[in-house]
């Protein structure tokens, strides 16, 4: 997803006072945490956006609010 992708889809959007995005990352400051993600990839110098941890992390984040996009496993 590129940057303006996520904003569109994760700006402007209530959430839960916790996310977790992984078994180790909890998001407990959602608008804080959205905020310094964004502008880490705003300052990523480097022509591969998707190589920016904030960008991952964004995209975890995203996998994690939008259940359409989550894996489930078979029981």
């Amino acid at each position: 997803m590129t940057i303006d992708e996520l904003k569109a889809a994760l700006l402007n959007r209530d959430y839960p006072e916790r996310v977790k995005i992984s078994s180790d990352q909890v998001v407990v400051d959602v608008p804080k945490f959205l905020e310094i993600q964004f502008l880490e990839c705003e300052l990523w110098k480097k022509k591969d956006i998707t190589k920016c941890p904030g960008h991952l992390r964004l995209v975890k984040f995203y996998e994690a609010t939008n259940p359409s996009t989550q894996i489930t496993t078979a029981e």
